[in-house]
């Protein structure tokens, strides 16, 4: 049988792709739909129903794109993928191609570049887009937090501000009701039927909680006997939400692009090395003291056990203590996840070639809930791996690749079987 000519190579790449981008397509907007609706409770929450402007909140809702973009595209190619080849397993087009004398590369060819520029797409999401997006998210969230205070004052719930926590029922606008205020670095109680909170100063973010129908009681923490018991008509409490703006708007590790990363890593990695010194340096103190407590039970012939007994064991736990940093731990982590869950989109299309080989009814569906199968096991991996982190001494970055490794030994594992048949 004659080989197929360049010319029609390009028609079934041609043919190939315009299938597999109609396929990407469905799946993208599936998973983005899904992570999007997410990512609108949480507003709902803590914004939609605070009276925020629409156009605030629609700023918003789009910087927060890119980080629905970080598994959204992943885990579509995968979709677009599976869905691809089960349709052509279902109409016999492998057989097709294969009976024409097409290798089954030939047909792989478009969807693995298409992958590969998927991942070339999902890393500058995560490295360029996220970082900047986060910044912006979280400067326009501390703007809306000078205007509406009450953007982190939940109700029925308990509202914790520095040393203060404050208990609320009924939150509307900047009114409060049935107030329950406790500062637990005065040790004192304020309770108010209903309060006002108003910002007072925009440079410090202080601001003003205005009290009916006050109950106050203070006591004193040397005594239990000396308290203050008072009430009120109305009564004026200061609040400072400097603590809570600095939390908005500080960024973290998984905001920060790779070069920000690699300089901080080099920054924890010399941490590390100097706590490493500093448990070697103790460690040999320990053991001189040890010898010196031994040589003078020696010469007095009389040792003084319970002091030994307590060196040796405070030798035994620092050596058997290994020097850990947890930012470097996260901050390693993060950086790898960024290549992780771009290398991902390749590594995921793999697992899906061995549909080929199977006759399916309904290849297009089977292969979407193949790809929903694959996707959960992924992510909830990973998920798990991002969990233990801080509980390993070696580089974190390893965890993170955990589901890339699982699912390309499954991959290679099935294509290894499909080159046999």
């Amino acid at each position: 049988m004659p080989k197929a000519s360049a010319g029609s190579y390009k028609i079934l790449n041609a043919y190939l792709l315009r299938r597999f981008l109609i396929s990407l397509l469905v799946a993208f907007s599936f998973f983005f739909f899904i992570f999007f609706i997410n990512q609108l409770l949480l507003f709902a929450q803590k914004v939609l129903l605070k009276n925020v402007q629409l156009i605030s909140v629609l700023k918003l809702i789009g910087l927060s794109i890119p980080q629905i973009l970080l598994y959204s595209i992943p885990f579509s190619v995968l979709s677009g993928s599976a869905m691809t080849i089960g349709e052509f397993s279902e109409n016999n087009e492998i057989l097709a191609f294969r009976s024409c004398g097409i290798a089954l590369k030939r047909v792989f060819g478009p969807i693995v570049i298409a992958a590969f520029v998927m991942a070339m797409a999902t890393f500058f999401v995560a490295d360029v887009m996220l970082p900047f997006s986060n910044y912006k998210f979280k400067e326009l969230y501390a703007e809306l937090m000078q205007d509406l205070p009450t953007l982190e004052i939940e109700p029925f719930a308990v509202n914790k501000v520095g040393s203060i926590s404050l208990i609320t029922k009924n939150v509307n606008e900047n009114e409060i009701e049935n107030i329950i205020l406790y500062d637990s670095e005065q040790n004192k109680i304020v309770s108010a039927k209903k309060g006002q909170i108003t910002l007072i100063d925009l440079d410090t973010y202080l601001y003003k909680l205005e009290m009916d129908e006050v109950a106050y009681y203070y006591n004193e923490l040397s005594s239990l006997k000396r308290f203050d018991l008072a009430k009120a008509e109305n009564m004026t409490y200061y609040l400072d939400f400097s603590d809570q703006i600095s939390k908005v708007t500080d960024i973290s590790p998984s905001q920060l692009s790779s070069r920000d990363l690699l300089t901080l890593i080099e920054v924890r990695k010399q941490d590390l090395h100097d706590d490493e010194l500093l448990r070697q340096s103790t460690l040999l103190d320990l053991n001189q003291k040890l010898l010196e407590l031994l040589r003078e039970g020696e010469i007095s012939d009389n040792f003084d056990l319970n002091k030994i007994a307590k060196l040796e064991n405070d030798i035994t736990k620092l050596e058997k203590q290994r020097s850990i940093n947890y930012y470097l731990q996260y901050y390693r982590a993060e950086l790898h996840k960024k290549f992780a869950l771009s290398i991902s989109c390749i590594i995921l299309v793999l697992i899906t070639f061995p549909l080929a080989i199977l006759r399916l009814k309904h290849g297009r569906l089977f292969g979407f809930g193949l790809s929903l199968v694959v996707a959960s096991a992924y992510w909830f991996t990973l998920f798990f791996a991002q969990l233990k982190i801080l509980d390993v001494t070696f580089n974190s970055g390893f965890l993170i690749w955990i589901p890339n490794m699982m699912v390309a030994l499954v991959a290679t594992t099935l294509l290894l079987n499909m080159r046999r048949l």
